[in-house]
């Protein structure tokens, strides 16, 4: 089960037709039916049969239990929300979706949906950037979706997120998007300071551990100027020194 969640923003369409235009991009879930609804009925036949390529004037009850019912990883959904001059949300002016192709996997389909009045004015490329960022951090590296070869506006925004086209024998286009993974979270500089070295691995310039016998020259060199007794002397050092490198416990036998 996956519970990422974008980061709740707002924005200003500077350019729209009417006024500045204050909205929210915020995750979508079961509070927008209503608002899901009603931006399906207001969409033109034109818009609606770019989106579902075949004009359909409103969502299905089980339509709108699947497009309301996102669970933030195997389904992501965000909403544009208009906002009044005191934050509050209004009307839904846009929604963004992906769904996975198969449980946990790392490509989902994509679509989007913009308001006729809001079309030209950058909503769909602010719904498609916010919607990349939480795929990603949901582990999904790829985006597929098909379009209506006379879908300019859909084929120029697939460009914009990296897409590559496919001509379809259906004359659609299909379009991947490849997502780079997420980057981890740089740990706080206090934290990698007091992580602690591990036992197993002693720094080697540490004076408290004495080197094996084949990576001193002094000792190899000396064992052939000295008789036997001393040579099998230098050879027992070597092996406590060897145990003591890797940190093994050193039998009382073995000690010189």
């Amino acid at each position: 089960m996956y519970t990422p969640t974008p980061t709740e923003h707002e924005a200003q369409l500077a350019d729209s037709r009417l006024s500045p235009l204050h909205l929210r991009i915020r995750p979508s879930g079961r509070t927008d039916r209503e608002r899901l609804d009603q931006c399906f009925r207001t969409l033109s036949p034109e818009s609606s049969r770019l989106r579902f390529f075949a004009t359909k004037r409103a969502l299905s009850d089980k339509e709108l239990d699947f497009f309301s019912g996102a669970d933030g990883g195997e389904h992501i959904a965000l909403a544009a929300i208009r906002l009044d001059d005191q934050g509050q949300e209004l009307e839904a002016l846009g929604f963004v979706r992906c769904v996975r192709l198969a449980p946990g996997g790392p490509c989902a389909e994509f679509s989007i949906t913009v308001l006729d009045a809001q079309q030209g004015q950058g909503l769909g490329t602010a719904l498609a950037e916010a919607l990349m960022q939480a795929a990603q951090v949901a582990g999904i590296r790829q985006l597929c979706f098909e379009v209506l070869a006379d879908n300019m506006a859909m084929r120029k925004l697939a460009r914009r997120m990296g897409g590559t086209p496919r001509r379809m024998e259906d004359g659609t286009l299909e379009f991947d998007c490849a997502l780079t993974p997420a980057p981890a979270p740089t740990p706080p500089p206090e934290a990698v300071a007091a992580a602690p070295t591990p036992a197993s691995t002693p720094p080697p310039c540490n004076p408290g551990w004495v080197l094996p016998w084949f990576a001193d020259p002094h000792d190899l060199v000396e064992a052939w100027f000295h008789g036997i007794d001393q040579t099998l002397g230098l050879a027992q050092r070597a092996q406590t020194g060897l145990l003591r490198w890797w940190g093994i416990p050193i039998p009382v036998e073995y000690t010189p």
